[in-house]
């Protein structure tokens, strides 16, 4: 668990940032507003790239990581659903940065919920909407 201290986390998360260990600690504030940004730029791309492709928004589009097949899977009844997994998931990049967009939101939700129960089971989500993106949690359902 992380350990967070005066709006601060700890020294292990400043060496995967890269920040030199004479900092007092990486501020919370700076690891959520990258996770912003990011986002920002995440739904920018995916906006021009589905807008490229004439794939339709709305219907809002769902987004969350599928660990059986370690690829990202679109959620709900898109009607472009398996079009928009081939180009997701044929561009590396793309990948990558919801890989780490999910760690960076992790990260924060995780050190903002410390001691305050459980988190299992649920699923990070990028909502694409024609007014932006969102980041968002879900529970599994039992099948």
């Amino acid at each position: 668990m992380v350990a967070l201290k005066d709006n601060r986390l700890d020294e292990g998360l400043a060496r995967i940032f890269g920040i030199s260990s004479d900092m007092a600690g990486v501020q919370l504030d700076a690891i959520r507003g990258k996770a912003a940004a990011n986002l920002a730029n995440y739904g920018k791309s995916l906006a021009t790239l589905l807008e490229g492709q004439a794939v339709p928004v709305p219907p809002p589009v769902q987004l969350q990581w599928w660990s059986e097949g370690s690829r990202i899977q679109v959620v709900g009844s898109h009607p472009d659903r398996e079009r928009i997994e081939i180009l997701l998931n044929g561009d590396g990049e793309l990948v990558e940065e919801f890989k780490e967009l999910e760690l960076l939101h992790e990260i924060v939700r995780n050190t903002e919920l410390a001691g305050q129960g459980t988190t299992c089971g649920q699923h990070f989500n990028i909502g694409l909407t024609s007014t932006g993106p969102l980041a968002f949690y879900t529970t599994a359902v039992a099948a």
